[in-house]
């Protein structure tokens, strides 16, 4: 740092530097997500997307020039703390032995606690009905957030958002690179936050160990209603003043990587859980083949525990595919005696309709001999869409599904007619 302070000196060498960095830091981590959600789309996070709905190219432009705009009001506050430091009011040091490693670890920690805690109060304050046009209304623009939506800020809460990290650093001594390891910590959060599919890795129960981490899904629910889940990297605080969504828990659940556990086993076949996780495609390629695939997997197939009958005919309007639909529940009600519905379907107006009839496997193309992939299997359970493969054996089809390409199970299907011939040979 120079003796002298000469602030257009140094504005001229430092700030383009500032700029840069701020920049960077927001395309590099933003466009580096959406080359990965759209790298790995297919494969893994088709089945993760949040929404139906898909964010608009005026959304992306009005997104990115408001992210370029908060850039520069950081780096304008940047410069500001470069300085404060040089004045005198921040203590921001380079040398680990001045204060030494642990110091750095629970400072930086401290730190990430202390923004979140920040982050909440200001952000339920800008809620509130006389601040929310001034302060919140470009960001809430985004109904349906993409990697881009992280600095999507007015102007006036871009100054909130960035007036955290001078006033901490006034107050608390910080080494240089722990305030980059914070601020390069909160972009790529901020992006993830707002990326559109869950990145998280989830269950189907609220995890002792990790409830208390922000998920995709825990923000997303924020942008669709705005009055609810105001955390930014923790629950804890909408836990704590009871601001969580109600639907939370449910809603990220679906994206379980795992079945549901059920207690009775007839229970998950009637509902196809597991046929969900398990997942079927396949289908026939064109004139032999296609007369092959009805002979073999077109009719009534029962699920594990003859909880439900699958019946596969050619895909209408395109009868070179096989689609697989139910019409047989083993427990046609519910628990109170009503009608089970599609009621985790994902368009609310499906959501009334009556399970049996409902569309679960579609597109089914033969891949190999007596092996179907390339298809898409619905299920009912959470609303969810997954790839896999199915294998014809005699009367049996192999069901094998996977999660995120790694956590696979198997199931097995039998002809009815199979497992009845089966039953009658039992001894009386």
């Amino acid at each position: 740092m120079p003796v002298e302070f000469d602030p257009w000196r140094e504005l001229i060498r430092v700030f383009p530097t500032i700029v840069s960095l701020e920049v960077g830091r927001y395309v590099i981590t933003a466009g580096l997500f959406s080359i990965i959600i759209w790298a790995f789309w297919r494969a893994h996070y088709q089945t993760r997307k949040i929404q139906t709905r898909a964010a608009s190219a005026a959304d992306y432009r009005r997104e990115v020039f408001a992210s370029l705009r908060t850039a520069l009001i950081f780096s304008v506050t940047g410069f500001g703390m470069y300085y404060a430091h040089w004045a005198g009011w921040l203590t921001i040091y380079e040398d680990f032995s001045v204060k030494g490693p642990l110091y750095f670890v629970a400072t930086l920690i401290a730190m990430i606690v202390a923004q979140d805690a920040y982050f909440y109060w200001t952000h339920r304050a800008m809620h509130h009905p006389r601040l929310f046009r001034t302060f919140h209304w470009t960001h809430h623009k985004s109904k349906t957030p993409t990697p881009w939506t992280a600095y999507a800020f007015d102007v006036p809460e871009a100054i909130v958002m960035v007036a955290f990290v001078p006033l901490w650093a006034a107050i608390v001594p910080m080494h240089d690179l722990a305030i980059f390891t914070f601020v390069t910590w909160q972009i790529v959060r901020n992006v993830m936050g707002h990326a559109g599919v869950e990145l998280y890795p989830v269950s189907g129960k609220p995890s002792r160990l990790f409830g208390w981490w922000n998920t995709t899904t825990h923000h997303d629910l924020h942008h669709q209603n705005g009055r609810s889940n105001y955390g930014l990297y923790f629950t804890w605080w909408d836990r704590w003043m009871g601001t969580e969504h109600p639907d939370y828990q449910a809603e990220v659940a679906a994206f379980a990587i795992c079945p549901l556990r059920r207690k009775k086993p007839a229970r998950v076949s009637a509902t196809t859980a597991l046929l969900a996780a398990l997942v079927l495609v396949g289908g026939s390629m064109a004139g032999d083949a296609y007369a092959q695939t009805r002979s073999g997997i077109a009719g009534n197939w029962a699920t594990r525990g003859f909880g439900s009958v699958v019946r596969f005919q050619p895909c209408e309007g395109a009868p070179q595919t096989m689609c697989g639909r139910i019409v047989w529940l083993w427990e046609a009600s519910d628990d109170e005696g009503r009608p089970r519905t599609d009621r985790h379907n994902p368009d609310r107006s499906l959501r009334t309709r009556s399970l049996i009839g409902v569309e679960i496997v579609r597109g089914l193309r033969e891949t190999a001999p007596n092996i179907w992939s390339d298809g898409a299997l619905y299920n009912p359970d959470d609303g969810r869409t997954y790839t896999g493969q199915i294998t014809l054996r005699g009367n049996v089809l192999e069901l094998r599904g996977c999660a995120l390409n790694v956590f696979c199970q198997t199931q097995t299907w039998r002809r009815p007619e199979a497992v009845l011939e089966a039953m009658r040979g039992l001894p009386q």
